[in-house]
């Protein structure tokens, strides 16, 4: 009897180290399926946050073009991403800013060192004048907290789109900028 107590006790030895054997396993899985998506979430928020990057220096680059142009005649090559809105013309349209061919054939290139799997680049519409152009009445150029009135400023929306190292997925940034006539 006493030896058939002890293949008993060495049957339950082997069942019970198997199930601790395929918990551990189970264990080791799941930390290595977490890990994988931990580390999918990272690269996402890395790709994210350069999209972002990029996006911005397109936007100052934008504002550069702005602060450096003489005239606005330029606003009239929108093969260099330069528009002109007219406010009272209906047939207008603003640039599809989602169309991966607007930004190829009419925008301009910002010039950055930024690690990205494209430059940033920008369009500009100039949306006129404040006191001729409903679009741009109201908008606030000084700061946030002032609205002027009485001086003739030039207002421009400028539309930047970032990529990030994938090439898959865009950021669009867009801001306004006024700049009082020279």
């Amino acid at each position: 009897m006493k030896f058939h107590s002890q293949h008993k006790q060495r049957g339950v030895a082997l069942v019970v180290s198997l199930i601790i054997l395929v918990s551990l396993t189970m264990l080791g899985l799941t930390s290595i399926q977490r890990t994988t998506t931990d580390l999918a979430m990272a690269g996402n928020q890395r790709e994210t946050g350069l999209m972002f990057q990029a996006a911005e220096i397109g936007l100052v680059s934008a504002e550069n073009f702005i602060r450096n142009s003489n005239s606005n005649s330029d606003f009239t090559k929108p093969t260099l991403g330069l528009f002109e809105v007219q406010a009272n013309n209906a047939a207008y349209n603003s640039p599809n800013y989602f169309a991966d061919t607007t930004w190829t054939a009419s925008s301009q290139s910002a010039a950055t060192t930024l690690d990205a799997y494209e430059q940033p680049r920008y369009m500009i519409e100039y949306l006129g004048d404040r006191s001729q152009n409903p679009l741009a009445e109201g908008l606030n150029i000084e700061d946030y907290n002032t609205l002027v009135t009485g001086e003739v400023a030039s207002i421009y929306r400028s539309t930047s789109r970032g990529v990030g190292l994938t090439g898959n997925s865009f950021r669009y940034v867009q801001a306004y900028f006024g700049k009082e006539k020279p």
